[in-house]
């Protein structure tokens, strides 16, 4: 029971169930009621959504694997409390975990790409997986590379839902007709929403490991820029993810949606006010670790706001 419960704390479950949540979201409560205004389902069936969400996971389960394997120096530094690889999990068997998530993930991408008829879809995965390699072994030593490379990921987790639609997939027609537009709108604005509060989120979180990560010849932002310059690029990216939520406020205040805007004004503007505030103060690693907490309810109440568009729509 132990050794599961270290596996589940080595894949960042609570991470997995994000991304879980924002596709099925997406897929439900955005894409299907979307089509279903102009009397269309969704082009995957509830299995190939099923195998596409569990491809998604395992590679990002393999990513936080392969992370915490080559991280063991900065961990022992900065969260010895919390380390299970080495402790609990031997290295093998975090490797052999990593394998077979990432061939498990990779492959199921691949059988639905092949459902669909568009097999080159299913490169997406393998793709995601190299960047996920190169992340944990080069790019998060590198200042801004890997913090993009991973915020690029927590978009295209969303993205890839739209990829499977055939609206957008299956030629420009289909692109320029009025669904075909809607979906690429909203799903932009969430892809778009996803990169700016995963950056936030990593320059935050490389704020808080700056000792660990100093001692491990890491070339993180806070360290190569400084702890200022680091913050106000954070803080410029929470104005433009609030100026971005106001444009969407406006935008669906045409169509009548206030109870919508009541909850963005509450549950996303609101907090990230808040963050942006706490983090101006932040000076410890304890006070960065709050600000990331904070950030990551945001990504949760952004989410959450997909459900609007099956209450209205």
């Amino acid at each position: 029971m132990k050794r599961w419960a270290a596996f589940f704390k080595l894949v960042r479950y609570p991470n997995l169930l994000y991304i879980a949540l924002t596709q099925f979201l997406l897929q439900y409560c955005v894409v299907a009621p979307v089509l279903a205004s102009v009397g269309e389902e969704p082009s995957l069936s509830v299995p190939q959504f099923v195998l596409l969400c569990l491809s998604t996971v395992f590679v990002a389960a393999a990513g936080y694997i392969i992370n915490d394997y080559f991280d063991i120096n900065i961990d022992i530094i900065n969260k010895p409390d919390k380390m299970v690889l080495d402790k609990v999990i031997s290295r093998r068997w975090a490797m052999a975990w990593h394998t077979i998530l990432n061939m498990a993930g990779v492959s199921l991408g691949f059988i639905v790409a092949w459902k669909t008829g568009q097999i080159y879809l299913g490169f997406t995965q393998v793709i995601c997986s190299l960047l996920l390699w190169f992340y944990s072994t080069s790019f998060k030593r590198q200042v801004l590379i890997g913090n993009v490379v991973i915020s690029l990921l927590t978009a295209l987790s969303v993205v890839v839902v739209g990829f499977y639609e055939k609206q957008i997939y299956h030629s420009f027609e289909a692109i320029m007709s009025p669904v075909g537009r809607k979906l690429i709108q909203i799903i932009g604005v969430y892809a778009l929403f996803a990169f700016i509060i995963s950056m936030v989120r990593e320059i935050v979180k490389d704020l808080e490991d700056m000792i660990g990560d100093s001692k491990d010849g890491c070339q993180t932002i806070p360290i190569i820029w400084g702890v200022l310059p680091a913050k106000r690029l954070c803080n410029s990216l929470l104005l433009i993810l609030m100026i971005t939520v106001v444009m969407v406020e406006i935008r669906v205040g045409l169509f009548g949606w206030f109870m919508a805007i009541g909850y963005l004004v509450l549950f996303v503007q609101a907090p990230l006010v808040y963050v942006y505030l706490q983090l101006k103060k932040a000076t410890t690693a304890a006070d960065y670790h709050k600000v990331s907490s904070m950030v990551k309810l945001v990504m949760l109440t952004g989410i959450l706001s997909m459900i609007f568009f099956k209450i209205l729509l």
